[in-house]
C-alpha cells in the first residue's frame, strides 16, 4: 500500500456541455490520457493497492463537497464505489493516513474521522443498510471496500430564519410569536 504521485495518476477535467452538470475528468495514467472519464474534479488522493489504484476524488463545488472514492482494477475499470457527503454538508478532505496492509484513514466531514478497509476479494453486502449515514454506492450486492464512522449532522446556522417559533406572555399579558426565549426575555426585561 502505497501513495501515488500525480506524474503517475492524474485527473484531467472535461469540458461540459452544461454548466450545472456535474464535473467530469478524464483519468490520466504517466501524463497519458486513458479515455476513461469518472465523476468528479479534484484529485485528493491516490494509493496503489495490490493490482488495485484507490481514488478519492471531490467535486469542487462550494458549500456542498462530495468526495467520491474509487477502486480501479489494473485496466482502470471501476470495481467498487462510494460516494460521501449530503446536500449542504461542506467538507474538506485531509489527515490521509494509511494503515498496511489494507485500511485507510481520513477525515472529510461530519466532524469525522472514517475508515476505509479495502478487501481482497469481493464481500457480500446488503445494499442501503450496512454504510454508515451519508455514504451512498450503486446498488450491488457486493464490494470490494467498506466504508465506516458516524458523522455527525452539520451545525445549523444561526440567525433570525433558525429562531425558534415560541409563545411567551409579557408582563402586560401581551403575546410575542416567533421569537426565541432568550430574546423574549430581554425584551421583556
Amino acid at each position: 500500500m502505497k501513495l501515488i504521485q500525480t506524474s503517475e495518476f492524474a485527473l484531467r477535467p472535461v469540458a461540459m456541455p452544461h454548466s450545472e452538470d456535474m464535473p467530469k475528468s478524464e483519468l490520466m495514467l504517466n501524463g497519458l490520457p486513458t479515455g476513461k472519464i469518472i465523476d468528479g474534479a479534484v484529485l485528493e488522493a491516490a494509493i496503489r493497492w495490490h493490482d488495485c489504484l484507490l481514488a478519492f476524488v471531490t467535486d469542487a463545488i462550494t458549500h456542498e463537497e462530495t468526495l467520491r472514492v474509487y477502486l480501479f482494477n489494473d485496466c482502470l475499470n471501476i470495481i467498487d464505489s462510494a460516494q460521501l457527503g449530503w446536500m449542504y454538508a461542506t467538507g474538506v478532505f485531509s489527515l490521509l493516513e494509511l494503515q498496511p496492509p489494507n485500511t485507510v484513514r481520513f477525515l472529510f466531514f461530519g466532524d469525522t474521522d472514517w475508515t476505509l478497509e479495502l478487501f481482497g476479494d469481493e464481500v457480500f453486502a446488503i445494499p442501503f443498510f450496512t454504510d454508515p449515514r451519508g455514504v451512498s454506492r450503486p446498488l450491488r450486492f457486493h464490494r470490494r471496500f467498506q466504508i465506516s464512522g458516524s458523522p455527525r449532522p452539520e451545525p445549523r446556522q444561526s440567525g433570525s430564519s433558525q429562531l425558534k417559533k415560541t409563545k411567551a406572555t409579557t408582563a402586560t399579558g401581551g403575546t410575542m410569536r416567533g421569537l426565541s426565549g432568550q430574546a423574549i426575555q430581554i425584551l421583556c426585561r
